[in-house]
């Protein structure tokens, strides 16, 4: 680029001081942020595109977010925008139903699903965003799946000797097989509901130790 992130803020921030931010261009340029990183990746995603597909002007974008990292990490937060602040009511195998069918809606097909395909190729090359994507995207879920484990611990629902960071992968594991493969009918005659009852009778079963 011909002009850096720095030098954008750095020329118009004293012309907007004191100025209210409106959050509807907040969302417009995060939501086509989002947009970008579906169609092209993070290896192809710039600030111009998200500018040009937002219509606004790039110096707008800078304001909000300094550099195109932060502008992808405001991006990434806003695939959460589903997420509860509290665990679902109802039973611990309610819970995890509930929880667990998000993750499997999210199909390749899907905005979020082609971003978290980019994140799994990219990635692997860069270390560095593959923990950008997991802190941002995954890592709240994560917490809200183990929020529910130990309230089923606590309730007694589930065994007391469970280690959470083990059984995460079991549950959401299948659900990404799922999702991934959804447009098969091996995977449409699966329910969310089949593989947590399977998973229940290991995580409710005494502990034989």
């Amino acid at each position: 680029m011909s002009l850096t992130a720095s030098a954008v803020v750095g020329g118009t921030a004293g012309a907007r001081k004191g100025r209210p931010r409106d959050e509807r261009i907040d969302q417009d340029i995060t939501r086509a942020a989002l947009e970008v990183l579906a169609d092209v990746g993070f290896d192809r995603f710039s600030v111009e595109a998200v500018a040009q597909r937002a219509r606004v002007a790039k110096t707008t974008v800078y304001r909000r977010f300094p550099n195109r990292e932060e502008l992808i990490a405001g991006a990434l937060e806003r695939l959460n925008d589903d997420l509860p602040a509290e665990p679902p009511t109802g039973d611990v195998r309610r819970q995890l139903v509930e929880v667990l069918d998000a993750i499997r809606r999210r199909t390749p097909d899907s905005a979020r699903g082609r971003i978290l395909m980019h994140a799994v190729g990219e990635g692997a090359r860069e270390p560095a965003l593959a923990e950008l994507v997991h802190e941002r995207v995954l890592a709240p879920r994560r917490r809200l799946l183990r929020a529910v484990i130990q309230g089923g611990i606590d309730s007694g629902e589930l065994r007391s000797d469970i280690d959470a960071d083990v059984i995460i992968p079991v549950l959401v594991g299948p659900m990404l097989y799922l999702g991934m493969w959804n447009m098969c009918d091996v995977a449409q005659r699966v329910s969310v509901a089949d593989v947590v009852d399977l998973l229940m009778k290991g995580l409710t079963r005494a502990n034989d130790s």
